[in-house]
């Protein structure tokens, strides 16, 4: 290694492998074999560098290796965080200006290349012949073709006229100049035009969908405009957002209307043609950090969006939504609130004449809580001393509800149900279920029937016991209590008549119990000794509980009492329920009770050195009967019996079974398919031991010879991305094709019967699948389907193939079965760039970014 100063500012080192030369008369160095030449922050290397002392210059070459007929050894030319890859390079340290032939340089996700090139004192950079490219291969499959472009201090690119060249073959799409913004960084991206995607829609015709442009804000924030266009007329609009802060909190955003128009000729003359559709979905998560915490997972839409718009399966099959803002903070480990706001929606049936969902429901509710963590008041100083009383602890939770719902229940006044009449006014329109539209005229209507509840307990954990050495006995003492904004006071009118008034107030209402439970475990062990096989051992775990609630039916702060007949017959109310859901507050005793088994065996290691001799598998991982029976109940003491067991068969097949029986029989009553629940064992009456309710078995599995272990540290020297992007894709794989795995299916079979008493039995018989397969190292071929047996039907199927394009992405989704003329027969055609970082990790994003509001 030796040094020149000469007429610099710093030190020049340079070194060189092969030899070195030094023409003193000329005051030239000559250099080479891997030489490298380093001036401050700049840095060279090549095959070959002469290095000039007195114009302060440095040339720089590679050579051709003889036998590959191939240039090695080509200049290298660094400044700072900057890497420019060239064939020929001249600079001068002094004026900081240079000549170059042949650069190449990465500016975020694409390169600049030029074949000659020249570099200002102001570290901007003029190109001739220069393409900008995203595709890493050293012959790009397609660039942006320009005479000249102006690289304005890694800024921006200014370019004169410039073309779309796609395989050497130049496009007539272009414009006579363009001004591209560069990212600071790689994980700001860069801001363009986002292609549509084409394909056909089988109610609105052919369409241009999700088109639009992308703004690279900054690293933290991004953002897409979208749209859609239908040759049926239909059109939407769509703004898409994503956030993040490290180490803080990551979201996303997304906003979406359609007016959908109808191509078909029926709804046209049904005036049905016409839909707006909307949906917003928000999502925040916070990073663990502090003392509290804000949470977002919204997903509101109309009735129709997702059947019509929805491109995941399980998004369009989908016939509910649940959405929740949340507000936690702790202060210090005493005390605790929280705030929350929850939408849940159901999207209605679908009509039979338009196939759209219609009548949708949906709740809104705002919560809040305060509590006080549970404490011992009886631990001196914080510090226990190990007395049986030091167990007894105690806090406080106190919440409240208020509740609004586009459903108006049904108001049941039939006296076969009630067994007397009410003397108030009957809105008949309220004797059915009733659903408002949510529009300006009705929410007075919906804020009417809203309802408001608080809560408050004070949770006793009481010290545990042990009794004959295993069984566990934990008592429980527990006191709660209701607050109700309105109450109801019954007044017997004669004649078989009673009025309901209702006064518009703060009340409350509390109750107590008393109880304890037991449990333990024992265990059978059978010796085999067969082969592998040691050992089964059979574990089971009873359990048994009683509680105790006083009767509080004679608070008349809490119930009435109230004649209903002529004949002197009285019943209790509940003051401030309603006589759907208010009870009688009567005592009760209930006895809980539970048996659970659980099955494995023991095998020998199949390797006598391994570092375990034996090891355990499990056969049954769990079987479980469980009921109640309350003491103090005048009919129908004991609950229905429920069985459920699960376990994994092999090493993919999982297994979930529960039934649930009826221990009474039903009797027919007039104007009910189900009949009436009446206090006779089923037993008694040749009916069996009890009668089966309803049933649900499921199968499902998996088959994937390799599945993708995401290594983050060698995936982010291999892409340069940073660690949230490859975590992203690590917590994310559903969302992205991989074609290093050759093939993956996915099965399950779903089998469901009820029968609730005299009714007729319902059925639910499903086998669905779902698998990829990779035709060859760049093809791949996606499948969902299934078959519904109770309707002799398939599935929705939708079929989908890949081409891996290095760095351009396809896909043309085909949906030949759905059950409905709104989705058969639509298929989906994509052709876009795709990111860096995942050709380098060989992977295919499923869908755009925007539709799951991602960042990467």
């Amino acid at each position: 290694m030796d040094t020149v100063v000469g007429d610099l500012s710093t030190t020049v080192v340079y070194t060189a492998e092969d030899s070195t030369i030094m023409e003193a008369q000329k005051k030239e160095v000559h250099l080479y074999g891997n030489a490298s030449v380093t001036y401050g922050e700049i840095n060279l290397k090549a095959d070959y560098i002469r290095l000039n002392w007195v114009l302060n210059e440095v040339y720089a070459i590679g050579r051709e290796d003889t036998a590959t007929k191939k240039m090695v050894g080509e200049p290298i030319f660094q400044e700072g965080q900057s890497t420019y890859n060239t064939k020929e390079i001249r600079y001068n340290f002094k004026t900081k200006k240079g000549i170059i032939k042949g650069i190449i340089t990465q500016e975020g996700d694409g390169n600049i290349r030029g074949q000659r090139v020249k570099k200002d004192s102001l570290n901007n950079f003029y190109l001739a012949k220069a393409m900008y490219t995203t595709c890493n291969m050293e012959h790009p499959h397609y660039y942006i073709n320009a005479p000249k472009i102006k690289l304005v201090e890694k800024k921006q690119v200014i370019s004169g006229l410039f073309n779309l060249v796609i395989s050497d073959v130049p496009l007539p799409l272009g414009l006579p100049f363009g001004f591209f913004p560069l990212p600071k960084n790689k994980e700001s991206g860069t801001s363009g035009i986002l292609f549509p995607t084409y394909g056909e829609d089988a109610m609105r015709g052919f369409y241009l969908r999700d088109g639009g442009y992308y703004f690279a804000i900054n690293e933290y924030v991004n953002a897409a405009i979208l749209g859609q266009f239908y040759t049926s007329g239909s059109w939407g609009v769509g703004l898409e957002s994503s956030y993040m802060s490290r180490y803080k909190y990551s979201g996303n955003v997304m906003l979406r209307f359609n007016r959908n128009r109808s191509g078909d000729e029926v709804n046209k003359i049904l005036k049905n043609d016409i839909r707006n559709d909307f949906k917003l979905s928000w999502s925040h998560t916070p990073k663990p950090r502090g003392s509290s915490t804000f949470s977002a997972n919204v997903n509101i839409g109309s009735d129709s969006y997702n059947s019509l718009n929805a491109a995941d399966i399980n998004t369009y099959i989908s016939n509910t939504a649940s959405s929740s803002v949340q507000y936690n903070k702790t202060f210090g480990s005493f005390a605790r609130a929280g705030a929350s706001l929850r939408v849940n929606q159901n999207f209605g049936s679908i009509d039979a004449q338009t196939q759209i969902r219609k009548n949708g429901t949906t709740n809104v509710s705002s919560d809040f809580n305060f509590g006080i963590n549970q404490f011992s008041p009886f631990t001196i100083g914080g510090q226990a001393r190990g007395r049986w009383y030091e167990s007894f602890r105690l806090g406080m939770d106190f919440s409240g509800n208020y509740g609004v719902t586009n459903t108006l229940a049904a108001i049941d006044t039939s006296y076969a149900t009630l067994r007397f009449i009410i003397d108030n006014p009957i809105d008949t329109s309220r004797l059915k279920q009733k659903v408002l539209a949510i529009n300006g005229p009705n929410l007075p209507t919906i804020f009417d029937n809203g309802t408001f509840q608080g809560r408050y307990s004070i949770p006793i954990s009481l010290p545990n016991m042990k009794l004959l050495k295993h069984i566990n006995v934990t008592p429980s003492v527990s006191f709660q209590g209701e607050l109700f904004n309105r109450a109801y006071n019954y007044t017997y009118q004669g004649n078989n008549r009673i009025r309901i008034d209702t006064t518009e107030a703060i009340y409350t209402q509390y109750a107590y119990n008393f109880g304890a439970g037991m449990n333990t475990r024992f265990y059978g062990l059978f010796q085999v000794r067969k082969g592998r096989l040691e050992t089964i051992r059979h574990t089971v775990i009873p359990n048994v509980s009683f509680s105790y609630t006083p009767d509080f039916s004679r608070n008349r702060n809490f119930y009435q009492e109230v004649q209903i007949n002529d004949k002197g017959e009285k019943r209790t109310f509940s003051k401030y329920k309603n006589l759907a859901t208010g009870g009688n507050g009567r005592a009760s005793g209930m006895v809980n009770f539970g048996l659970g088994n659980q099955l494995e065996m023991k095998l020998r290691s199949k390797n006598d050195t391994a570092e375990n001799q034996f090891e355990k598998v499990s056969l049954l991982d769990n079987l479980s009967i469980n009921g109640n029976y309350n003491l103090l109940a005048d009919s129908l003491n004991l609950s229905n019996i429920s069985l459920s067991a699960n376990t994994r068969l092999g090493k993919n097949l999982n297994m979930n079974f529960n039934m649930n029986f009826d221990p009474y029989i039903y009797e027919a009553y007039p104007g009910s398919t189900s009949g009436v629940r009446v206090n006779k064992f089923a037993i008694t009456h040749g009916q069996g031991l009890a009668r089966l309710q309803n049933m649900n078995f499921s199968l499902n599995t998996s088959f994937n010879p390799a599945a993708r272990k995401v290594n983050t540290e060698q995936n982010k020297q291999k892409t340069g991305a940073s660690e949230e992007q490859l975590e992203f894709i690590d917590q994310n794989p559903d969302l992205y094709v991989d074609f290093n795995i050759p093939w993956n299916v996915n099965v399950s079979y779903n089998f469901g019967w009820n029968r609730t008493g005299l009714a007729p039995s319902n059925t639910v018989q499903a086998l669905n699948f779902n698998g990829d397969l990779s035709l060859t190292p760049k093809w791949k071929i996606t499948v969902s389907s299934g078959f519904d047996f109770a309707a002799l039907s398939p599935t929705i199927t939708q079929v989908t193939i890949y081409r891996d394009l290095h760095c351009w992405e396809m896909s043309l989704s085909w949906t030949p079965y759905a059950g409905s003329s709104v989705r058969a027969s639509n298929y989906n055609f994509t052709l876009k760039v795709k990111s860096s970082i995942l050709q380098d990790l060989k992977l295919t994003r499923r869908r755009s970014f925007y539709d799951s509001g991602g960042m990467y």
